[in-house]
């Protein structure tokens, strides 16, 4: 049934417009939709037109849903087959040429974010699995509410061993040296986070006329942290502290299982800390506070000497192992230190399986705890014949794992195999 059915008089009434800056149309198999770009120093604005008698609209975004590409459901529904021939299946063309298309376009979105929007890679996002955001809006003095268009921005698939494809399976020599630049044991290439992913409008409104009245900025702060990564909660507009928005206040890290800021086990290649502060910063995003768990000792003096100066006064080192309950418990310094509107980023792994269980558990259980991480990443250790020389014969599967990232995927968190 046509949209207009569903809507009253007094809505009907209202037009709405959305225009996103630095956009190219692209092709979209359901409704129109618009890839939108952002340069890290241009400002991104999502903007709308109200013409109502009554006053502006209250205007949020809320996490909608998580649809995963043809090519991750291909491997979530034949997964128990591939679990004893995960290399192999990455080795033929079919999935072969897949992951190759795929690891250009994150590699490439890793330099330049998607900024880049007449790249010969995209045509590769078609892989890529998507997250799905909501724009709402409500008259405050009708109380009509309207659902004004909707977001997908792309993340990549849960394929494989969940990890870059071209690491731990046999290096295949008729294969370009660029796909294996970087692939050493641990490579973080394979990771999309939410500052650097394309993203696309999906109007549920078809009007896109006339000037822009009210703005919603991506972040007063931050111009590539983008509004849905901050309120993707399906809040109360009665609660709402400002009209159109509320801005993101923190930008806050949780690394659990740090080891040094600058390596781990003597890797550089190895330390989130340093990983995600790159990361961030090539984007233009700092942290305003990161808390980091070790069990193992660590030296003072060269653990504080690694911190760059501008990480220094907003770092906090606890030099001992998290717990799952108590004072030491991640989950509870969480919940008193970030609120809903803050941008939250979690990293898991501590190689403490009694623990790491019932952190994720508690992660996957408790909507005070979920609501409040927007991107996560956990080292799942399962059994399967590949990572056997590193990981053992843990109880669970290959499959429990795209269960798992699912299901946190599905909560609205954007959550990524840690390597």
């Amino acid at each position: 049934m046509p949209l207009w059915t569903y809507m009253t008089i007094s809505t009907l009434s209202a037009i709405f417009i959305i225009s996103v800056f630095q956009c190219s149309w692209s092709k979209a198999s359901d409704i129109s939709e618009r890839c939108a770009s952002m340069n890290s120093t241009t400002n991104f604005r999502v903007n709308f037109l109200v013409n109502s008698k009554k006053g502006n609209k209250k205007c949020r975004w809320y996490f909608l849903k998580y649809k995963q590409s043809e090519w991750e459901n291909y491997w979530f529904s034949n997964i128990e087959q591939f679990q004893n021939n995960v290399c192999e299946l990455l080795g033929n063309a079919y999935h072969g040429k897949k992951a190759i298309l795929t690891l250009e376009r994150l590699k490439e979105l890793q330099t330049f974010g998607r900024n880049r929007t007449r790249s010969n890679k995209r045509e590769a996002d078609k892989l890529l699995s998507r997250m799905f955001y909501r724009m709402e809006c409500i008259n405050p003095h009708t109380k009509v509410l309207v659902q004004v268009a909707e977001v997908s921005q792309v993340i990549e698939p849960l394929v494989g061993l969940l990890r870059d494809p071209f690491t731990i399976c046999r290096r295949n020599n008729s294969l370009s040296a660029f796909i294996y630049e970087g692939a050493e044991l641990q490579p973080k290439r394979f990771l999309l986070l939410s500052i650097a992913a394309p993203f696309y409008i999906h109007w549920l409104l078809q009007n896109e006329e006339n000037t822009v009245k009210n703005s919603i900025q991506s972040s007063r702060l931050y111009k590539n942290l983008l509004p849905w990564m901050y309120q993707r909660d399906k809040i109360s507009f009665s609660d709402a502290k400002s009209q159109l928005d509320t801005p993101n206040e923190l930008n806050i890290l949780i690394d659990l299982g740090s080891s040094y800021f600058q390596h781990w086990d003597a890797d550089n290649n190895s330390a989130a800390g340093l990983w995600s502060y790159e990361q961030y910063k090539r984007f233009g995003i700092q942290f305003d506070r990161i808390i980091a768990f070790e069990k193992v000792p660590l030296d003072p003096r060269t653990a504080w000497d690694q911190l760059p100066e501008d990480v220094f006064p907003y770092y906090t080192l606890i030099n001992v192992g998290c717990e799952a309950t108590g004072k030491f418990s991640p989950w509870v310094i969480l919940k008193r230190i970030a609120k809903l509107h803050d941008h939250v980023v979690v990293k898991l792994d501590i190689d403490v399986p009694s623990i790491e269980g019932p952190l994720i558990d508690q992660l996957l259980n408790d909507s005070s705890i979920n609501s409040l991480i927007d991107e996560a990443f956990f080292e799942h250790h399962i059994s399967v014949r590949e990572m056997q020389a590193y990981w053992g014969n843990p109880p669970e599967k290959l499959k429990d794992s795209f269960v798992l990232f699912t299901k946190l995927r599905q909560l609205g968190i954007r959550m990524h195999s840690w390597p």
